[in-house]
């Protein structure tokens, strides 16, 4: 990147701040899906490779790119050079001059590793504890790429497949009873939040041959079942044996597929949404969301995953907390003109605009800065101007941008393109 070329590109931003299109990368992860996400940026994808996340946002590990007049600019260096145009004053003092957020369009084709994510002081004290240790940060054994916590939401775009948190306690007893292979597992009472502690510490260091007597007769079982009635989607036996067989090899059962019957299985439909809050045990399974979380990329695995895991450190920041999973968005229609996903996080919340030729959206007064993608339709996002000229794009499906804080801007179909559009819109919680 020429140095003086984008000095010269924020110093313009400087003098006229105004939307800008961004180009984004992509993570071609295992589990990732060879559609979804090549059809939304218009990508072709001869080499059929997996799509797994588009990353929309200023993280080191896949930074954006803003277009800027005729130069384009990673959106770290933008943010450098321009913080308290992008974020206001006290926003770019609260987060450190760095936009708090990342938002990624995912899509999944397979299950995704068991995982949870670190509170805000387990982030920084385990950040710390890597470096003092001398481990590098693209090291596959890194637990800690960052000192930030990742709160996160997932909103459906397709039908989504999901786990997420430990079953209620009572449900949990009678899942454990009824299956024949793994009855022995469970406590004598009623289950509590400390037999529950003890039975999850006990399978994941559970030696691997004791896994696989037990899981192995499991799988069995239920493929002898699936070839005489196949089970479904809505069935935690299906999740089983398509975690099974993606990765149990050589052999041996991957100890994830435990998890697959502690855990709440999740049906979103497009438009839904769940919140997953630090300490929270989950695996996407199947589909495509928009997810946004705080500007982090720490994530610890315990099992369905070729990756790096750490057994201990997962069991050590797990909040073990039991219960049904609360579904935002439920009941809201694609009819709904705006829906906004609200979450205890203090870094992001996500929102969803249905536009049309009649209705164009319109920003609120002191808004913050705002990354947008266009999920359906043609869109035209225009503001005006410190000097008072109309600054615009024009973007289609696939299409991202950003908008800085306060800058009046309106969303609206493009001209004679499209009669309706939808948007997801990522900012700073305001109030």
């Amino acid at each position: 990147m020429n140095q003086s070329v984008s000095a010269t590109a924020v110093a313009d931003f400087l003098r006229r701040p105004r939307p800008l299109a961004l180009r984004c990368g992509v993570q071609h992860y295992a589990w990732g899906d060879l559609d979804y996400i090549p059809e939304l940026i218009g990508v072709p994808n001869r080499e059929r490779s997996p799509y797994a996340e588009l990353w929309i946002g200023a993280h080191a590990d896949l930074p954006a790119v803003a277009r800027v007049g005729a130069s384009e600019v990673p959106l770290p260096l933008l943010l450098r050079g321009a913080a308290e145009v992008v974020l206001d004053r006290k926003d770019a003092e609260r987060f450190g001059g760095r936009l708090p957020f990342l938002l990624k369009i995912l899509a999944a084709a397979q299950p995704l590793s068991i995982q949870a994510h670190p509170d805000k002081r387990q982030a920084q004290a385990g950040f710390e504890r890597e470096n003092r240790l001398g481990i590098r940060s693209d090291a596959p054994n890194r637990n800690y790429h960052d000192n930030n916590h990742k709160p996160e939401l997932i909103v459906a775009l397709t039908e989504f497949y999901a786990l997420c948190g430990f079953r209620p306690l009572d449900e949990l007893g009678a899942v454990l009873a009824s299956v024949p292979e793994l009855s022995d597992l469970a406590a004598d009472d009623r289950p509590t939040r400390e037999s529950l502690i003890d039975l999850y510490t006990r399978v994941m260091r559970m030696d691997q041959t004791e896994v696989d007597a037990i899981l192995t007769p499991l799988v069995r079982r239920l493929q002898e079942e699936t070839a005489r009635q196949a089970f479904s989607k809505e069935q935690t036996e299906y999740w089983v044996l398509q975690a099974d067989s993606v990765f149990s090899n050589d052999g041996h059962r991957d100890r994830g597929l435990f998890s697959l019957f502690l855990l709440n299985l999740v049906h979103l439909l497009p438009g839904e949404a769940m919140y997953l809050p630090a300490g929270e045990l989950h695996a996407y399974l199947q589909g495509a969301g928009v997810e946004i979380m705080a500007n982090s990329n720490n994530v610890l695995r315990g099992g369905l995953t070729a990756k790096h895991t750490d057994v201990d450190e997962l069991l050590r920041i797990l909040t073990f907390d039991a219960g049904k999973v609360k579904v935002m968005g439920k009941g809201l229609g694609p009819a709904e003109e705006r829906v906004v996903y609200e979450t205890p996080s203090q870094e992001f919340i996500l929102s969803r605009l249905r536009i049309t030729a009649a209705r164009p959206y319109a920003s609120a007064a002191g808004h913050s800065p705002a990354l947008g993608v266009v999920i359906q339709g043609e869109v035209a996002v225009s503001a005006t101007g410190l000097e008072g000229g109309l600054e615009g794009l024009e973007l289609g499906r696939g299409g991202v941008f950003l908008v800085p804080h306060g800058l009046d801007y309106r969303i609206s179909c493009s001209i004679s393109r499209s009669g309706e559009a939808v948007v997801f819109m990522a900012g700073i919680p305001r109030g």
